[in-house]
């Protein structure tokens, strides 16, 4: 098996290449092929280039939280409109 089928997200993607086969080859092809895509996708230029940017990136924390109805009323960031206005940021925004 090539290193790179040991990633769930390339093995899932070489799966779904591979599924239209299954039923037609033996499984010893199925694996053969599953081995020359993940090796084309690690040596090919234009192939790694491909997967390194379709592969979702791994993040160890979100830098993003969501604070909902946490910061309503006085607890509410205040913010400054191009007009100048002052006014306190409150629900979803959308028509509130």
């Amino acid at each position: 098996m090539h290193p790179l089928l040991a990633d769930p997200w390339v093995a899932a993607r070489i799966d779904a290449a591979v599924a239209p086969y299954r039923g037609l080859l033996p499984s010893a092809d199925l694996d053969f092929l599953r081995d020359e895509l993940a090796e084309r996708l690690a040596t090919d230029e234009h192939a790694a280039r491909v997967l390194r940017r379709a592969a979702p990136r791994h993040v160890e924390e979100s830098g993003e939280a969501f604070i909902g109805a946490a910061l309503e009323g006085e607890d509410a960031p205040e913010t400054r409109r191009a007009s100048g206005i002052r006014s306190r940021r409150t629900g979803s925004g959308a028509g509130e």
